[in-house]
């Protein structure tokens, strides 16, 4: 029956649907709002997007992440926490996670759900890039509405100016870039105190993007920043210690001057 009706649901008029489902599962638990565990023992974390996180490992609990996992929870019950899976191109993550697309049996896009309301932001991640543009639609839409994270300080982007150790995880950095250089490991952006690397297997998504031309313009980067290494730092900051670093692997990740990922209301 579970068969039947997500085949049926695959076509339905949601955002971000699907034309295949690679396999049938029942959800055991919510971990969070982008991870759930499946009754055979798998792990599973939604592609496409980054909900706020639960408190772990001294880190205190993101403003709404409460709220993301309470939202996964209501709509996988809504179906008996029955879902279909859509594999990405890259099955597993380095956490050994299994990477899917999750589809209720009436055909929403699970993510999609997650990302209009508010309760996430859009993340492409290559090679699994089967949904990144609609889902980066539905997170404009909520965006404009200034729905969930986008009403609360802590999940708008922040000055790169004013990184701090806080400032560490999934963000969104806005400033100007200084500088742009290449190495033979890819391109560096350097945006005040933040570091930005685009690694040389990646360049092949932002063939439509001059980067030498980025320097001087205005962008909104987003995604895990982490500190930055020193010989990181000392060898790309030109006298300026950028203390914090991030790679960004597709254009959807870099907002340059109004385009991209970017509520045009």
């Amino acid at each position: 029956m579970l068969c039947c009706l997500l085949t049926t649901a695959v076509h339905a008029e949601s955002a971000c649907p699907t034309d295949q489902i690679d396999e049938f599962a029942v959800v055991r638990y919510v971990h969070d709002g982008d991870t759930v565990h499946l009754e055979d023992g798998r792990k599973v974390r939604l592609i496409g997007i980054n909900t706020p996180e639960l408190a772990q490992d001294n880190r205190p609990e993101q403003v709404y992440a409460q709220q993301a996992r309470a939202f996964l929870n209501k709509a996988l019950a809504k179906h008996d926490d029955r879902i279909g899976l859509r594999y990405g191109m890259a099955r597993h993550d380095r956490h050994q996670r299994t990477l899917a697309h999750l589809f209720s049996p009436n055909g929403d896009n699970i993510q999609a759900l997650l990302l209009r309301h508010g309760l996430a932001q859009a993340i492409a991640h290559p090679p699994s890039l089967a949904f990144a543009d609609c889902y980066a639609q539905q997170e404009q839409l909520a965006r404009c509405a200034g729905a969930g994270i986008w009403s609360h300080p802590q999940h708008t982007p922040v000055d790169a100016d004013k990184l701090t150790a806080e400032s560490t995880g999934f963000r969104l950095v806005s400033g100007h870039i200084d500088r742009v250089s290449r190495s033979n490991t890819g391109f560096w952006l350097v945006m005040a105190d933040l570091l930005i690397h685009i690694n040389q297997h990646d360049l092949a998504y932002f063939d439509a993007i001059d980067l030498p031309s980025l320097a001087g313009q205005h962008v909104i980067v987003r995604g895990w920043l982490q500190p930055a290494r020193k010989k990181q730092a000392q060898k790309h900051s030109r006298g300026r210690t950028a203390r914090y670093f991030v790679r960004i692997r597709h254009p959807l990740a870099i907002e340059i001057n109004g385009t991209g990922i970017e509520a045009k209301c």
